[in-house]
């Protein structure tokens, strides 16, 4: 499918407010998911497996919304505002404290709509060098303030308070959603299936994330238990993450191999999960962010010079990622409730090698020409 209203459009600040700042709005929702984890165990009395399926409900949506939008939506002001709306209806209902399957049922609405925000940006973006640069960005500028802000909240109003804030927040990308084109250009009738190089890497990106939030939706979790730190405590560790990963989203310059990357970050979830220290724990969560998005540009780069067609894959690299973050959270719960820290920080790391590894030879093998039948 052609991606519309790109490279111009999603530049114009005027055009591109509103889709901007849903994406924030994206971000703060996800950055809530490792405070709300504790939260659910405590006041619904159940285990963190059971716990984290409140993030797995809501990746699960943002996974089917990511792979359905790039098939059957238009990127219009319609979808947006759509999206946005919907957030507020499950994010106030969620304020409710309904009993924990209507909770989760809620929190796959959520899944939904902030899955679309993040197609509708990235399809924009994808295979721009400098317009995935600016996309990228937002995510660590959002999350500076953002953490420090969900903790404070859900530390002084509990869960609730915090979806009453999530529910609000739609209303400020609402209010700019004006600038978003009504309609785009005709989209053609079918899509390209991505060529086995291009599907090697989805199933990086996906084992990568899997990876990676088996650890860090339980970073809270992890600090808590096994280093006696506050939620408040912890969100400073997440705020610098958020903090170092602004340049390291924002490069524009030649990011050399993004495998390296990737194993830097592996070692990063390795130790946040292992850390016998505070002062570890913190240092591995704040590099983290930075190596993070040092990679996760890179492999765009990569899976786009793999296909023809690189504005297709867009939907399909969050999907996958998003797949990944479903399954991560119920790993992590199962080896933290079973088997320990260690189990995890081997299990998760271990997965971030491989998806390291895979990209590697990837981008090793593929000419710089694209070659997609």
């Amino acid at each position: 499918m052609q991606i519309p209203f790109r490279l111009g459009n999603t530049l114009d600040i005027r055009r591109s407010a509103g889709m901007l700042l849903a994406l924030g709005f994206s971000t703060v929702v996800l950055v809530s998911t490792p405070f709300l984890i504790p939260e659910v165990a405590n006041d619904y009395d159940v285990g963190l497996a059971v716990a984290s399926l409140i993030g797995m409900c809501q990746l699960g949506g943002f996974a089917i919304a990511s792979w359905a939008a790039g098939r059957f939506l238009q990127a219009s002001r319609r979808v947006l505002v759509s999206a946005l709306v919907l957030a507020i209806v499950v994010n106030a209902l969620s304020a409710l404290l309904p009993p924990i399957p209507l909770l989760l049922g809620l929190r796959f609405g959520s899944g939904l709509a902030i899955g679309t925000i993040t197609w509708f940006a990235w399809a924009n973006a994808f295979g721009q060098k400098n317009t995935m640069a600016r996309v990228a960005v937002v995510g660590p500028v959002i999350a500076v303030g953002a953490t420090p802000t969900v903790a404070i909240v859900i530390n002084a109003f509990g869960m609730a308070g915090l979806f009453v804030l999530l529910a609000l927040l739609p209303l400020i990308p609402l209010m700019f959603a004006r600038g978003v084109p009504l309609g785009v250009k005709q989209q053609p009738k079918s899509r390209h299936g991505a060529v086995i190089q291009a599907r090697i890497v989805l199933l990086a990106l996906t084992m990568f994330s899997l990876g990676g939030s088996a650890v860090i939706q339980f970073g809270v979790t992890i600090a808590a238990r096994e280093l006696g730190l506050t939620a408040s405590a912890v969100a400073i560790g997440y705020t610098a993450n958020a903090i170092v990963s602004i340049p390291a989203a924002g490069w524009t310059g030649r990011r050399t191999i993004p495998s390296p990357w990737m194993a830097l970050a592996a070692l990063c979830a390795f130790f946040v999960a292992t850390a016998f220290t505070s002062v570890l724990f913190f240092i591995a969560v704040t590099a983290w962010g930075f190596f993070y998005w040092m990679a996760i540009p890179g492999v765009f780069e990569v899976l786009a010079q793999a296909s023809v067609y690189p504005e297709e894959r867009a939907g399909d690299a969050q999907a996958m990622m998003a797949i990944g973050r479903v399954a991560g959270p119920l790993i992590g719960g199962l080896l933290l409730d079973n088997s320990g820290t260690m189990a995890l920080g081997l299990v998760s790391s271990g997965l971030m090698l491989g998806a390291a590894a895979a990209v590697f030879t990837i981008r090793e093998i593929t000419p710089d020409s694209r070659v997609e039948s």
